[in-house]
């Protein structure tokens, strides 16, 4: 007799860059992650991967998203150029805070954060 597969929680996988996500609307936007209880991110050289607890969702992150969320996760709130700054220790170029703020939108559109006031 054929046995059925054994049924699992679906989850996501999805990859975030530097350069993903849509094209930079308003860098000044302050962000905030109410959730921050729900995820756990494991950090390494080459990457980063968050789990989601609340969905199950399984996210790769690129080196520079994993310090921009792991920033997100220990600060009220931060702007795409104070994240920036941080990263770089120095003051950022405005291309640099365009690449900061396309990833913050990218993590606002997994939920992972949201504007401050929404």
């Amino acid at each position: 007799m054929h046995k059925p597969p054994p049924i699992l929680k679906p989850s996501t996988v999805r990859a975030v860059t530097a350069d993903a996500g849509p094209s930079p609307g308003g860098p000044a936007t302050r962000w905030h992650c109410p959730r921050r209880a729900d995820y756990g991110l494991q950090l390494w050289p080459d990457g980063a991967v968050v789990y989601d607890e609340a969905s199950g969702d399984i996210h790769a992150l690129s080196p520079m998203a994993g310090e921009v969320l792991r920033h997100l996760l220990t600060v009220p709130q931060s702007c795409a150029e104070s994240l920036a700054r941080t990263l770089l220790g120095e003051a950022p170029a405005w291309e640099d805070v365009c690449s900061v703020d396309r990833m913050l939108r990218e993590f606002e559109f997994l939920g992972f954060i949201e504007p401050c006031g929404a």
